[in-house]
């Protein structure tokens, strides 16, 4: 029996239950297993033709050198990963950006640029390619020209959601990595979301919480993060919006309070483990050790009526409507200052018709 196929039909076999599979695997590569199910037989097939497709493709097992170690600590580690890209940035130093799929403009800018950050301190991202904070935490780390890892909820070969086909691929050639605990022709299922983010929190050395609702499925990434000993932060918003629920229940609950990205990373480094300090061959954290904002034209400077609109607009959404009544404006002139504002980086729109001031530190 071939390595490839043998490492599927412990991972894979449906006719053992998956708690005797992960006690098999205990055992070493050596154990014992009945053969090979006709579905394993079918997996092994398609996983074999998309591994020979490119050679940036591989698999790894749990008994192999290269799987990760700290993904052996979770409770029930994947016992085969599906990779495209780099396969040293399994063992390479990361921290993870999770939040929630309907964020707010403010929040896919505050992810956006702390991807960015970490990936220029040359700390990877790791991410789940969804939706929202997910998608924009990675796009800043390739802003960054930085590497960053993406865990699906299906096969390697799909892609969740359909339109980040294009995000997916641009990860992989500019040296990052898409990886996946299931074969290649699996479609995503909503079960799978759930357990692929326990391989987020396990990859990570830090996890950073950006939006999530009471009931965020970045809540149990956090959780998975904190039962391995790994620091979790999460970043505050407004006390009127659901979206800021799950990381104010966070901070109450002792994660850390994350206003820029060095903080969250001073802690990372304080307890990384000895074989990850050395992944890193040149380490250079020096840009941030000075607060980073977003980029903003600050030689245009606003008007007189554009500056008394960006003075009644704080952090909070405002709808247009509620802020012509305080400004004594109509709405037409408010939204067409609001616009000009928004040009100038100063304020962003939400949806709704609500507006809010632009972020501020990473």
């Amino acid at each position: 029996m071939g390595e490839l196929l043998k490492a599927m039909n412990l991972a894979y076999n449906t006719t053992i239950k998956a708690r005797a599979r992960y006690e098999l695997a205990q055992q070493g590569p050596g154990c014992s297993l009945p053969a090979p199910c006709e579905a394993v037989r079918l997996w092994h097939a398609l996983a074999s033709t998309w591994l020979l497709q490119s050679n940036k493709r591989f698999w790894v097992g749990i008994h192999s050198p290269a799987y990760p170690q700290s993904l052996l600590a979770l409770k029930d580690p994947p016992l085969i990963l599906f990779g495209e890209g780099r396969l040293d940035l399994l063992k390479t130093r990361g921290i993870a950006i999770v939040g929630s799929r309907n964020a707010t403009r403010t929040g896919l800018s505050n992810a956006q640029g702390f991807g960015k950050a970490f990936a220029q301190a040359q700390w990877v991202v790791v991410s789940g390619l969804a939706e929202g904070i997910d998608g924009a935490a990675h796009a800043g780390a390739l802003q960054a020209l930085g590497a960053t890892i993406a865990v699906l909820g299906c096969g390697p070969d799909e892609v969740y959601p359909p339109h980040h086909a294009g995000l997916k691929k641009q990860i992989v050639e500019q040296g990052g990595l898409v990886l996946s605990e299931y074969p290649p022709g699996t479609a995503p299922q909503a079960g799978f979301f759930p357990r692929r983010n326990r391989i987020i929190a396990g990859l990570a050395d830090a996890l950073l919480v950006i939006e999530a609702a009471m009931r965020s499925g970045s809540l149990i990434t956090a959780r998975v993060a904190s039962e391995l000993g790994r620091p979790v932060g999460a970043i505050p918003g407004s006390i009127h919006s659901s979206q800021s629920k799950g990381c104010h229940d966070m901070i109450k609950k002792g994660a850390l309070l994350v206003e820029t990205a060095l903080e969250l990373m001073e802690e990372a480094k304080a307890s990384l483990p000895q074989y990850k300090l050395l992944s890193v061959l040149q380490e250079d954290d020096s840009d941030c050790h000075t607060e980073m904002t977003c980029t903003v034209d600050t030689d245009a400077e606003p008007d007189e009526e554009l500056g008394r609109v960006l003075q009644h607009l704080g952090h909070d959404p405002v709808h247009t409507d509620t802020l012509a009544r305080q400004l004594g404006l109509d709405t037409e002139d408010t939204l067409a200052a609001l616009t000009e504002l928004e040009l100038l980086g100063l304020v962003l729109g939400e949806s709704g018709n609500r507006w809010v001031r632009s972020n501020g530190v990473f």
